[in-house]
């Protein structure tokens, strides 16, 4: 899915699919953001990428567990 990069007064912000974010549980039950629902942003290898994790409790998902759902057991 593309989504394009926009510019909030001067602050570079991508939108992420709602139905994606209910899916996985973000949304409340009338399927509003969480007013408190922080998230982590870490650019990955030479700036093509970017990672955009949940933070639950102050805490980062470690990296290897987010990224082990897309990976196939071989």
């Amino acid at each position: 899915m593309f989504r394009k990069l926009r510019d909030h007064d001067g602050t570079p912000l991508v939108a992420l699919n709602k139905g994606d974010l209910q899916i996985d549980g973000v949304l409340d039950d009338e399927g509003a953001l969480p007013i408190d629902q922080q998230v982590h942003v870490q650019r990955l290898g030479d700036g093509n990428a970017y990672l955009v994790r949940l933070v639950d409790d102050g805490k980062v998902p470690d990296l290897v567990d987010a990224l082990q759902p897309l990976v196939r057991d071989e």
